[in-house]
């Protein structure tokens, strides 16, 4: 098969990073896949094999601009991708969220080609839309979520034209010791701690002042915890200084894009996520592969993996709540090494497991090309 797999961009995320994983993998297995999207740090990556560039930030509205502009985009790039996969013999279109999926669907108007669109998530006042585009734009609408494809179905989507296959991810290789010691009192920093690690874009998708809420409400009771917070975005600037404001500056660290997540998780004692809005948050799953307990928010797919058995679920936006779980898995040791015990065996589970998720896109692309030649 020859696999056209789009992506908005190739910044550090867990879209890119599931993206990557699975051309990897198609690739390993055989078949051809080609790339495109728009720039980012893990662009180089991107370009290791076939590469189509297309400017799909304005079009997502990733760059800003109103709507005439991202039309006016949305033309250009369907024009550019049109031009390109011209003469290569594209089976299938992977299109990895909207954006991605109507330039497929512009860009390929009267040809016979299969369009797949990944939804990994999106804020509540936003799934109508997705799923209009999803209904208009692709044959088949996929989620790593079940609850997520439910949010679609009640906007419009239709029921058998969606399908849940979850996301391999990898296990990493072990930690040295040393290394994980030496960073772990590098975060801390002189502080007792102990150590909140949550991997979270600055964005206000992971509720970051939420999470500086909950910070200044655990530090109270613990003045030696520490928060570290790993990735980069929009709020890049300001957070530093919502903490100082909230008095915690000397509890948490964000740390920017990290290179080395799990060192950073064997290093802590605890995962933390925040967000308003999410599908299936790979971060959760690396979060387990590390023996964390999570506490998280409800929202999108995370019930499908956290509940009271490794960690705890509290209400989007419930910072008393998420507070009192975490200050209590602080306060018991056994507690939250019983926790972790269970997360790390739920990270055995075959829905996670690369090899079997990966060859279950790999059929799928192949009945979408035998539906469409049939």
């Amino acid at each position: 098969m020859h696999i056209l797999m789009i992506c908005t961009n190739f910044r550090p995320g867990g879209i890119q990073r599931h993206v990557l994983d699975l051309t990897a993998d198609l690739r390993a297995r055989g078949h051809r896949v080609t790339l495109a999207g728009d720039t980012g740090d893990w662009e180089g990556k991107a370009r290791a094999g076939d590469f189509i560039p297309l400017a799909l930030n304005g079009v997502a509205g990733v760059a800003g601009g109103g709507p005439v502009g991202r039309v006016g985009g949305l033309a250009r790039q369907a024009m550019a991708l049109r031009k390109a996969i011209h003469g290569r013999g594209i089976d299938v279109i992977h299109a990895h969220e909207t954006a991605p999926a109507l330039v497929a669907r512009v860009g390929t108007l009267g040809a016979r080609l299969p369009i797949v669109m990944t939804y990994h998530g999106a804020a509540p006042a936003r799934e109508a839309s997705v799923a209009r585009i999803g209904r208009l734009c692709a044959d088949l609408v996929i989620s790593p979520s079940a609850t997520s494809l439910e949010a679609l179905i009640a906007k419009g989507l239709p029921r058998d034209r969606t399908q849940v296959i979850g996301l391999g991810v990898a296990t990493p290789a072990a930690a040295d010791a040393g290394e994980v010691a030496a960073l772990r009192a590098r975060l801390l920093d002189g502080k007792a701690g102990p150590l909140i690690v949550s991997l979270s874009r600055l964005s206000e998708q992971k509720g970051i002042d939420v999470m500086i809420d909950v910070t200044a409400r655990v530090a109270a009771d613990h003045p030696g915890v520490v928060v570290a917070v790993a990735g980069g975005g929009p709020l890049s600037d300001v957070v530093a200084g919502w903490a100082r404001d909230a008095g915690v500056a000397g509890n948490m660290r964000f740390l920017g894009p990290v290179s080395t997540v799990p060192l950073h998780l064997r290093a802590a004692d605890v995962f933390l996520l925040t967000s308003r809005w999410e599908n299936l948050p790979i971060s959760i799953v690396e979060a387990f592969r590390a023996g964390l307990p999570v506490v998280a928010t409800d929202c999108g797919g995370v019930k499908e993996l956290v509940d009271n058995a490794v960690g705890a679920l509290l209400p989007v936006g419930d910072a008393k709540g998420i507070a009192a779980a975490v200050a209590g898995l602080i306060a018991d040791p056994v507690l939250r090494a019983a926790k972790g015990a269970a997360a790390l065996a739920r990270s055995a589970e075959g829905r996670f497991d690369p090899a079997a998720v990966h060859a279950r896109f790999a059929e799928m692309y192949q009945d979408m090309i035998a539906r469409h030649r049939g």
